[in-house]
């Protein structure tokens, strides 16, 4: 199984300490994705990098991963998160810059590696919305799995009902106060009979399925030290069960448990 991760790798910076991870959403994934997919699966990578130290730093921590990575370097500074951990450890994204991002298209051999796919993964959210419109355009016969990641932020529907009916499995990253949304989403997962997952942090994660609606509960973990990548990582062990053959249920128990992990520690993986 061909698993291509296409959007962004790029650094995490703490304020105010000013301490830094590699990070993502992309890279987060596909870290996660190649502990967790059997050996025999190639993850690949494909994202742009600036030609800045903060490319070197991604570069150096997937040098030895086992990931194909496809990274175009182009002029400009790779993607920068900031970042403020809480005293109960929820994180709280404070400025996001997309550097090259911005200007980032697919190449011919991006586009031929995509469309190979077996599993396509990448996110949807505000800065990376032109690359996403672009990347719904290729014809793939793998499956396609999308994070909205800023929906709770920016809930833009009008994009997911455009590109819904193309989308497999959907990720979605609310709060337990979100029950509108989380109604509307079930009311789309009902209509074109798609899997639609949204993760509540600490009030589990339910997922939306024609008329089925599936419930997990967040893993009890001694200390919460900091929430950044929990989704990310709830997303490579749910597909690492689900895209080889395990039922919903079993998917986000396992999504549960890594996401468990990840809270516990500083940093996304």
């Amino acid at each position: 199984m061909r698993v291509v991760c296409v959007g962004d790798c790029g650094i995490d910076r703490y304020l105010p300490t000013g301490k830094h991870y590699v990070g993502g959403i992309t890279a987060n994934f596909a870290r996660h994705a190649r502990s967790l997919f059997p050996a025999a699966d190639e993850i690949a990578v494909i994202a742009p990098l600036g030609n800045d130290p903060e490319a070197t730093a991604v570069r150096s921590a997937f040098a030895s991963s086992g990931i194909d990575c496809h990274f175009c370097e182009l002029d400009g500074a790779t993607p920068v998160q900031y970042i403020n951990v809480r005293e109960d450890g929820e994180k709280e994204f404070l400025r996001y810059e997309e550097g090259v991002l911005r200007n980032f298209e697919l190449d011919a051999p991006e586009i031929e590696l995509i469309a190979d796919s077996d599993v396509l993964v990448a996110p949807a959210y505000l800065q990376i919305a032109r690359l996403f419109d672009g990347l719904m355009q290729i014809r793939t016969n793998g499956t396609i799995c999308i994070d909205f990641a800023d929906f709770a932020q920016h809930p833009d529907f009008e994009l997911l009902e455009r590109h819904l009916e193309s989308i497999d499995v959907s990720f979605f990253g609310l709060s337990g106060n979100d029950e509108e949304t989380i109604e509307k989403l079930a009311a789309m997962a009902r209509a074109q009979d798609k899997l639609i997952v949204v993760t509540l942090g600490g009030g589990g994660s339910i997922a939306f399925q024609r008329k089925r609606r599936y419930e997990q509960q967040a893993l009890p973990v001694d200390q919460v030290i900091d929430t950044t990548g929990a989704g990310d990582a709830y997303a490579a062990a749910f597909l690492s069960r689900y895209c080889h053959g395990a039922g919903i249920n079993e998917a986000m128990a396992a999504g549960a448990a890594r996401a468990a992990s990840v809270v516990q520690r500083p940093g996304a993986f």
